[in-house]
């Protein structure tokens, strides 16, 4: 026998039974009957899973505050804001101007020269 007969010969398996005493044979029988278990089980979790959703209609609906905007003039410019009125200011509509945002710092890097 030669090297490569070696890999071309038949290679026979015992039939080996599970513990319950049955043959590959009954156990491939259960196998694919459990199959069509699986499906039922799988269809019966889909139909609990199903989520019944309301209508537009009826859903509560949260505003959101609008995004402030600056006011302008008929001409489409900027409007500034009147310093004799303190509690309103008429540069943005609705009288509130936005909170402003803490600026960023700009790290400058110095380099020098190696002696």
């Amino acid at each position: 026998m030669g090297w490569f007969d070696w890999f071309r010969r038949k290679r026979t398996r015992p039939i080996v039974a599970d513990s319950k005493g049955q043959s590959p044979y009954e156990q491939a029988k259960d196998i694919l009957s459990q199959e069509s278990k699986k499906e039922d089980i799988i269809s019966e979790k889909m139909k609990d899973a199903t989520v019944e959703l309301q209508k537009f209609e009826e859903a509560e609906v949260v505003k959101e505050a609008p995004k402030p905007k600056r006011a302008r003039t008929k001409k489409g410019t900027y409007k500034a804001d009147d310093k004799s009125t303190p509690d309103v200011n008429e540069a943005w509509v609705g009288g509130k101007a936005p909170k402003s945002k803490p600026k960023k710092k700009v790290v400058k890097v110095v380099r020098t020269k190696k002696k």
